[in-house]
């Protein structure tokens, strides 16, 4: 079990919003100072694509760091491998939003 971190895959059009904005939006939803990661499931990670996506990941927490003062504990490395969750994995906040937030 904790060969794996459990993560999402994003597909964007770069003439609707940059890789920049969308590193932007994840450290504002998901800082990652804010603990070492307890278990490789469920840190905080960038897998980048190529070399630029890399560069501005590591820019982006290398900023991120002087403006706080506070480690980036988020992990940067080449995307290998990526596997789909199980099924009743799939759109588990939209499939529970009942019973996660209370909606009736």
């Amino acid at each position: 079990m904790g060969d794996h971190s459990e993560t999402i895959q994003i597909e964007y059009d770069p003439d609707q919003i940059s890789y920049e904005q969308l590193l932007d939006k994840m450290f504002d939803e998901h800082p990652g100072y804010m603990s070492k990661p307890y278990s490789m499931q469920y840190r905080s990670g960038i897998w980048f694509q190529n070399e630029e996506q890399k560069s501005a990941a590591e820019n982006k927490i290398r900023q991120i760091e002087e403006e706080t003062g506070r480690k980036v504990f988020t992990h940067v490395a080449p995307l290998e491998d990526f596997y789909l969750a199980e099924e009743y994995h799939q759109k588990f906040q939209e499939k529970n939003a009942r019973k996660i937030y209370g909606l009736f």
